[in-house]
């Protein structure tokens, strides 16, 4: 995500601070924004919010934008009260917009005239509010939400999709006939329980909408309540065949397959990892969130020991290569949102995914009486109750659990 926020060392409080797009830093006359936020988090993040809008207007004018016939009536909010006072909403379009009120001499009404007068009667009583773009949206959600790179690419592609089918440039223009619509479509292609996830992604973002006092109601809400999909029982995957083929897998997958196999970590967090995340010396291995791959939770913030079966392979492995920085650099896409370890195709290879992995570990656990808090710890699990929140499990117990996973 567009990370906003900055300490600084030395300075007390946080820091705005933005790039300046490259094709607008001659017109602007500098490269990045930097401005003092606040004291604390919560100012911080309240007064980013203004930051943002400031930044994204001169981003506009850098680039020579115009404004749209909302836009250019809306912008006299500021300067409400140097408006004649015997100008109505009818002059007020006239003169902004310069958009006639007939179609023709017959006195036909025009409706995109009618449009801009509703928004002109807002603008002179004072009740009017700023039209929201889908990037305005996005910027504000990320700011306030700080979502997983993914998650920040999903949002984005769906709500495009949706400004694109509804054939809406504004967020205030979107209508749950508009929702209801989208959703049909997709139901049209996509499996029930595809088309729940991508409405959540648009109900996260309308409710963030809602919180701003940008729209009057959430269009997306409850609109997953009727969408059916079909429950899979999942069965038991044991990896005795793969154990067997992992050697099929290219060259530079086979490592990511050990660390996978033998700590039941998402495939996303391995292939983060640096090798500096590894300390041979301590037997243990820390996932840590850092630029290019952020964690989702503070629960996937873990250090858990390292396998026995594992410590080998990672021994021989540092002996092999000179290890420093990313240990998979490869399975970084950041044309898919800065996503990892994506389309690996190992199910084809030898017969399971690399999610299986994760699967196999929690199962395998289980079935040796290992308590759930200690498995959660160890695979990084959001906890369930206070009590697990509180609770903290010795790195002793961890590794005594670990060695258990067969």
């Amino acid at each position: 995500m567009a990370d906003y926020l900055k300490s600084r060392k030395g300075r007390k409080g946080w820091f705005f601070q933005r790039s300046v797009p490259p094709d607008c830093r001659d017109v602007i006359g500098k490269a990045t924004w930097i401005r003092k936020a606040g004291d604390t988090i919560t100012e911080a993040k309240r007064n980013a919010a203004v930051f943002l809008e400031e930044s994204e207007q001169l981003i506009r004018e850098a680039r020579g934008q115009r404004l749209s016939d909302e836009q250019r009536l809306l912008s006299l909010l500021p300067v409400l009260k140097e408006i004649p006072e015997d100008m109505d909403a009818t002059d007020l379009v006239e003169q902004t917009t310069r958009l006639p009120m007939y179609l023709d001499d017959q006195g036909s009404i025009n409706p995109r005239f009618e449009e801009l007068y509703e928004i002109a009667q807002g603008v002179l009583k004072g009740t009017a509010k700023a039209l929201t773009k889908p990037e305005e949206l996005l910027t504000r959600a990320t700011l306030l939400k700080d979502p997983s790179a993914g998650t920040a690419y999903e949002w984005s592609r769906y709500l495009t999709k949706l400004m694109e089918h509804s054939g809406r440039e504004y967020i205030q223009q979107v209508t749950r006939e508009d929702a209801l619509s989208w959703r049909a479509d997709e139901l049209s292609r996509c499996q029930g329980s595809t088309v729940k996830t991508r409405l959540r992604f648009l109900n996260g973002l309308f409710g963030v909408a809602l919180e701003e006092g940008w729209v009057q109601s959430n269009p997306f809400d409850g609109l997953t309540k009727r969408v059916k999909s079909k429950r899979i029982k999942k069965e038991v995957v044991t990896l005795e065949e793969a154990d067997q083929r992992w050697e099929k897998l290219p060259r530079h997958h086979q490592l990511l397959w050990h660390i996978l196999r033998w700590t039941g970590a998402h495939a996303s967090e391995v292939g983060g990892l640096r090798w500096e995340d590894i300390d041979l010396q301590e037997e243990t291995i820390h996932f840590k969130s850092h630029a290019t791959r952020p964690l989702k939770t503070v629960y996937r913030d873990r250090v858990i020991p390292i396998h026995p079966r594992l410590m080998p392979i990672l021994k021989q492995e540092q002996l092999d290569e000179p290890c420093e920085g990313l240990i998979f650099p490869w399975a970084y896409n950041p044309k898919r949102g800065g996503r990892w370890c994506e389309a690996m195709h190992w199910t084809q290879i030898i017969g399971v995914s690399p999610k299986a992995t994760r699967d196999w570990a929690a199962t395998c656990l289980r079935s040796k009486d290992i308590y759930e808090s200690v498995i959660g710890r160890l695979l990084g699990h959001t906890p369930k109750t206070q009590t697990a929140v509180y609770g903290s499990v010795e790195m002793a117990t961890m590794r005594k659990a670990l060695e258990q996973l067969t």
